[in-house]
């Protein structure tokens, strides 16, 4: 009996094969965005929920008590803390113009001395110094804050299913693969969720406690609108590199224009620079170590891809999107390696 030759894929093809999946994966991942996204915010809410609803379950309460309740706190946290932003985000708009009159006052009189030592630079008239920045920088706030609140909502009637789908799952794949095949599985998962589960309520923990440090010292000084200032550190926090830059110079920024000259502005940013240095050396490792380290290189490819895709959403999501990936491939036999090369 002759064994059939094996049919070797031409290059071109296979090339032609890994451009349609991409392409076609980039345009699903666009045209879908408001789909995928309160998707994806449902599944990595519905991870940190999961010990909870085991608790939940050992301790006897039905599982649709369970579900309903988790999600609908879950919702609510969130709903609010956009909701007062939102708030904020309303009140901050309106006191661009006083800003931006601030702004001028700071700067005018380095604007002048330069214009004095060269006087072939351009002179920008002071009234409209960074204005139209500032309108775009506003109009862009509130229309975050709205879609924000949209999203919310839609993740939290996916958070519903989520969660009764992780309910039935086991059993599920138990009927499909029965005997040590069904177990297999639902060992790998297992080690796979709860790898995702620490990571999760770590990176969530350590930028919640950047978050309220970085509160306590807005307070501490006076400094208003602190609902968007600690939203923004906290989801800044998922962002490698950038994150931590805009989420220090954003609130620093405001407190030079709010707060007198010069002494609280430059406590405010040595304080704040404090915190951001202590979140990143102490809390962060202690937290979550080095055992899901990424390759630098790795997480600014994903950053720009997530970005491009997404905009800043994508970019929150691109860090933990990656170590998710990498924490599957971590915990399959065939794709071991590949994590590996994707480590620091």
């Amino acid at each position: 009996m002759t064994t059939p030759p094996v049919r070797i894929r031409h290059p071109l093809q296979t090339a032609a094969y890994v451009i349609v999946i991409v392409a076609t994966s980039w345009w699903l991942l666009k045209e879908w965005a408001m789909v995928l996204r309160p998707l994806l915010l449902a599944i990595f809410l519905a991870y940190m929920m999961l010990p909870w609803h085991s608790r939940l379950r050992r301790a006897g309460v039905p599982a649709p008590l369970v579900i309903i309740g988790l999600a609908g706190f879950v919702t609510l946290i969130l709903w609010t803390v956009i909701q007062i932003a939102a708030a904020n985000t309303r009140e901050l708009r309106k006191e661009l113009p006083a800003l931006q009159q601030r702004f001028v006052e700071i700067v005018q009189p380095s604007l002048l001395w330069a214009h004095q030592k060269a006087p072939w630079l351009p002179m920008p008239r002071g009234d409209g110094l960074f204005r139209e920045e500032l309108n775009m920088f506003g109009s862009w706030a509130v229309g975050a804050t709205a879609g924000g609140l949209l999203e919310v909502s839609i993740a939290a009637l996916y958070l519903l299913f989520v969660l009764l789908g992780a309910e039935r799952l086991p059993m599920r794949i138990r009927q499909a693969y029965p005997g040590p095949p069904g177990e297999q599985i639902l060992d790998v998962a297992g080690h796979i969720n709860s790898a995702i589960i620490s990571y999760l309520r770590a990176k969530a923990l350590s930028s919640l406690m950047l978050a309220v440090g970085t509160g306590i010292v807005l307070a501490l000084f006076g400094v208003r609108f602190l609902a968007v200032w600690m939203l923004l550190v906290f989801l800044c926090n998922f962002v490698p590199y950038v994150g931590s830059v805009i989420g220090y110079l954003l609130p620093t920024l405001y407190a030079v224009l709010q707060l007198p000259p010069w002494e609280g502005p430059i406590a405010v940013a040595l304080l704040l620079l404090g915190v951001q240095v202590a979140s990143a050396t102490l809390v962060e490792p202690m937290f979550i170590g080095k055992a899901v380290g990424l390759s630098p290189i790795l997480m600014l490819l994903a950053l720009a891809l997530w970005g491009t895709v997404w905009g800043l959403p994508g970019m929150i999501l691109a860090v933990p999107l990656t170590v998710v990936l990498k924490i599957v491939l971590q915990n399959i036999r065939a794709t071991e390696p590949l994590a590996k090369l994707a480590e620091e």
